[in-house]
Formats: C-alpha cells, sequence, structure tokens
C-alpha cells in the first residue's frame, strides 16, 4: 500500500512551468523539469528509483517529498465488439468511468472531466448522478495512462475524445493543463489532430480555446435546431443559446483551418422528424463542419427509444448533401453501458433538474 501521502507533493498533473517553480524552491537545476514530464508522462513511470538519468541524491529527495498518483483500476467490463470499459478510484474514493473503444486500426480512448455533471440532459445517463467535483489535470491524463498500461502493447491508440463523464469547459482550465501534457514531446508526445473536446455548448470557452490550442478538434453536442426543444433537452441553451454558440463553432473552425462536428443523438419521436431534418440543415448552413449521427442509447429511467433504421436513414438523406458531411456512428460498448450518454458509476444519487427534464419532455409531441 502506498504510505500517507497529505504531506508530500503529488507531481502527476504538474507541468513544465510547475516543475520549474518546484524545482527553483528545491535549488535544482531547471533542465530537470523536462526529465521529470518525461519519465512521469513520457515513460508512464511512478517510481523514483527507476529515473535512472536522475542523480541519487536528487531521486531520494523526490521519494521524501514527492509522489507520483495512479489512479486506481477497479473494474473493468468488456464488450463483445472488444471495447473495455474501466471504472477508475481517485484518491478521495470518488470513481469515474472511461472507455476503451476498440475498432481496426482506429482505437480511441473516451476519457472524463468531472466526477459527475452538473449539465443534467435528458439523454445521458451521466447527468443522473449530479456534480461532485472537477477532475484534476493529472487524473484526466491518467486515464488514458492506465489504459495503455492495461491494453496490450501492439495496440495503438489513434484518438482520444473528451466524451466521457462531465463537461469539459467548465473545468477548462485543468483540461487546457491536460492537453498540453498530451500535446507535448515532453508528455504524452499526441497530435492535437488526434483529440477531440465535445461541449454541449459553453460558449466563451469555445472562443477561449480558439486563443489558446486552435488545432485540437472540437464537437459540439447540438441535438435539436430548435431552440425550445434544446431548453428541454439540454437546459444549458437557457444560459448558452443556439445563434451565439454557432457564431463561436464558426469561429473555431475558422482559427483551426479543420471542420467542427455537431453530436447528434437521434430519439424516437422527439428529433428525429423529416421537418426538423430539414431545420437542421438551414441552421449549419455556412458552417465548415459535419454532423454525427447518434442512435439514442437506451438508460435506465428515461422513456426514451431509438428510432428505426428506416427514419434514421431519411432523416441522413434528408440532411445530404444540404450539409457538408453526414456519419452516421455506430455506438460500441453498448452491452456494457460504454457508449454515448451511458456512463455513470453505481454509485450515484440523481440530480433535481433530471427529473424535471424528464417532465418537460412529456409534452413533446411524438408521432
Amino acid at each position: 500500500m502506498r504510505p500517507n501521502t497529505n504531506s508530500r507533493l503529488n507531481l502527476k498533473g504538474l507541468w513544465l512551468e510547475d516543475f520549474q517553480k518546484l524545482l527553483a524552491d528545491w535549488k535544482e537545476k531547471p533542465f530537470r523539469a523536462r526529465q521529470l514530464a518525461s519519465w512521469i508522462y513520457g515513460k508512464r513511470v511512478s517510481d523514483f528509483s527507476q529515473m535512472t538519468d536522475a542523480s541519487k541524491s536528487f531521486r531520494e529527495k523526490l521519494a521524501k517529498d514527492a509522489y507520483v498518483s495512479d489512479l486506481k483500476i477497479v473494474k473493468t467490463e468488456t464488450s463483445q465488439d472488444k471495447s473495455i470499459k474501466f471504472l477508475f478510484e481517485l484518491e478521495d474514493k470518488e470513481t469515474i468511468e472511461s472507455v476503451f473503444i476498440f475498432d481496426k486500426n482506429r482505437n480511441t480512448i473516451c476519457i472524463s472531466s468531472q466526477v459527475g455533471c452538473p449539465l443534467a440532459c435528458a439523454f445521458c445517463a451521466t447527468g443522473y448522478m449530479g456534480y461532485k467535483r472537477n477532475l484534476t489535470a493529472g487524473e484526466i491524463v491518467d486515464q488514458i495512462i492506465q489504459i495503455k498500461n492495461k491494453i496490450p502493447k501492439n495496440e495503438n491508440i489513434n484518438n482520444i475524445v473528451f466524451m466521457g463523464m462531465g463537461e469539459p469547459f467548465l473545468n477548462y482550465d485543468n483540461v487546457l493543463k491536460a492537453l498540453k501534457i498530451m500535446t507535448s514531446d515532453f508528455g504524452l508526445g499526441l497530435s492535437p489532430k488526434r483529440i477531440t473536446v465535445s461541449t454541449a455548448g459553453v460558449t466563451d470557452k469555445i472562443y477561449q480555446l480558439a486563443r489558446d490550442l486552435p488545432k485540437v478538434k472540437l464537437a459540439i453536442s447540438l441535438h435539436s435546431p430548435e431552440e425550445e426543444l434544446r431548453k428541454k433537452l439540454m437546459p444549458i441553451t437557457k444560459k448558452f443559446p443556439l445563434k451565439p454558440l454557432l457564431e463561436a463553432g464558426k469561429l473555431y473552425a475558422k482559427s483551426s483551418k479543420q471542420r467542427i462536428t455537431f453530436e447528434y443523438v437521434l430519439i424516437k419521436g422527439v428529433n428525429d422528424t423529416e421537418e426538423i431534418a430539414l431545420k437542421l440543415a438551414k441552421l449549419i448552413q455556412g458552417i465548415p463542419c459535419k454532423i454525427n449521427l447518434i442512435l439514442y442509447n437506451p438508460i435506465a429511467d428515461a422513456d426514451f427509444d431509438r428510432p428505426s433504421m428506416e427514419r434514421v436513414n431519411r432523416f441522413r438523406e434528408i440532411l445530404y448533401p444540404r450539409a457538408p458531411a453526414v456519419t452516421l456512428r455506430i455506438s460500441k460498448g453498448v452491452d456494457i453501458q460504454a457508449a454515448c450518454g451511458q456512463l455513470k458509476t453505481k454509485t450515484y444519487r440523481k440530480s433535481s433538474g433530471y427529473k424535471t427534464n424528464l417532465i418537460a419532455l412529456s409534452s413533446v409531441n411524438k408521432p
């Protein structure tokens, strides 16, 4: 067991500027900042004795005053499609879920940014939990590290998506630091074009990311072109309406010089009609984008269903070629509750906002 660490500094989650300040306080040479970053993130080492290019006295200093945390894997579940859901325990005993999505030549890790989520979207299981706290940059990055340690060495990681538990832009500072760690040669060495940050629509942070790190991909969870319906599905719309959100998305596409993605969960009789498809096509005109259609994944206590494939195909046919690009995502890990909108830990509470949303949606006309 790891000894009591309350009096020691956790290095996982610190980045170059943090290491440099720490080393200055310790009167150590600045170059050791890159050493530490490379060992902790690049080589995924938690034991200071393995940092062989550091002096013995420096390693002893690290062991005395610092430590490198590791998320504890409490449980894994493997889907029939080979996707793996991970339940991680944090140092304060809170839990989060992440998913390794297996796909031939295109493996993806779906990571979380918060414990729970405050947004209470009506079709998402994480909203049942309410919000508990933000993840640290170290806890965000460590999901990738621990999954890479667990999966076979011959399995490459092609993509990272912030589509797990939580709203990334409500934990902006820690997410940005995690992105810097992920994309640095002294960190995980990932291409920013292989990383997608998904938001339910925190408009001001889209502008901020366009200034801070525009090379990462942006996905916006849309789910309706109608303001009132979107408010019922996604209460965040009350604070961040559609028009300014779309303007921010357009600006991000211009800054990043790449298409943004609009995620759209199709719910039977709610947002899957031909009329809505036409409104959606009109809404995104002039925005360099693709629309990623997703079949609703069932969750307990939500009275929603998946539309038929005939209805899905008709929706897609209306969108294309009116929209620049349209794809249909077939979710992985549905059988282990690891698909889009299904992530939640076993111990959770239902947020009060969630029940309100479900009552409001009962007024939506369903054919």
